[in-house]
């Protein structure tokens, strides 16, 4: 699919789409070697820099409350808590500095997002977290630039 087809879609099924395709860059670049509750804090940068963006007028409890929403749709609730959670393990210097430029190809997705001028449809608008399921994110095949996600 190309670019192109972004014009078509709101910036909610955008997010949606860059965030499955960070999901599957992961999964395919570290698989097994990375353990899973470390790639779910990986995706929540990724998804908190994208999202920072876009959502750079909300309060922060509404911002989280769409970060949470977002990763519900691909990972468990219980793992969506953790990953919020979570912070590196002293001396985790991959983690690190892995989650600083994770969350810095999210924040320049972002930027990009809003360049393209994809309308701006949130489903977050009533500012209340049950609000948030009401758009689904499209599932397109689309993996991230190779430098997206360093080993």
């Amino acid at each position: 699919m190309s670019d192109d087809t972004a014009i078509g879609r709101s910036l909610s099924e955008e997010i949606g789409y860059w965030l499955e395709s960070a999901s599957r860059t992961l999964e395919k670049r570290y698989g097994n070697g990375v353990p899973l509750a470390k790639q779910d804090i990986l995706l929540a940068h990724y998804l908190y820099g994208l999202t920072a963006v876009v959502r750079a007028g909300d309060a922060p409890a509404v911002h989280l409350a769409a970060v949470r929403s977002y990763l519900g749709r691909l990972i468990p609730d219980e793992r969506v808590a953790r990953a919020l959670q979570s912070v590196p393990e002293e001396g985790d210097s991959w983690l690190e500095n892995t989650l600083d430029r994770v969350e810095a190809i999210g924040e320049k997705q972002g930027h990009a997002l809003l360049a393209r001028g994809i309308d701006v449809v949130i489903p977050f608008s009533s500012r209340h977290a049950s609000a948030a399921g009401s758009a689904e994110p499209v599932a397109i095949e689309r993996d991230l630039p190779k430098e997206a996600l360093p080993q």
